[in-house]
């Protein structure tokens, strides 16, 4: 029973120590707002608003990559990962059960994290 409580607190430590990446290409942050003064009254131009609704940022395999909902469902229909945390927690029960690796999603600003997404929700990461 101890046994089982170190290994589940090795992994959880594990999880939790990934260090957070930065913003991908582009990213708009606290530090680099995306508007000014009246500029932010201003319509977003078409293409922006379109590239937002088709395109999202995921970190995996160690650089950032911009996905789709062709080439990575799970970031457009659980952008947070609650419904996966059976695979992306380290007490879940499927945790590391697939072929699969730590993911990072963007959220404009902030990220959502997977300790452990499966290869198949997210083929981009491949």
């Amino acid at each position: 029973m101890i046994a089982r409580f170190i290994l589940v607190l090795v992994l959880l430590e594990m999880a939790l120590s990934q260090k957070q990446p930065p913003p991908p290409p582009g990213a708009v942050t606290a530090s680099k707002p995306a508007c000014r003064g009246r500029s932010c009254l201003a319509i977003q131009p078409a293409e922006t608003i379109q590239a937002l609704l088709l395109y999202k940022w995921v970190y995996c395999g160690g650089s950032w990559r911009r996905v789709n909902r062709k080439n990575c469902p799970v970031a457009f229909s659980d952008p947070d990962f609650s419904d996966h945390q059976c695979v992306c927690s380290p007490s879940g029960s499927l945790y590391q059960t697939y072929p699969g690796g730590s993911m990072w999603l963007w959220l404009s600003p902030g990220f959502s994290f997977c300790a452990h997404m499966p290869r198949c929700f997210c083929p981009a990461c491949n």
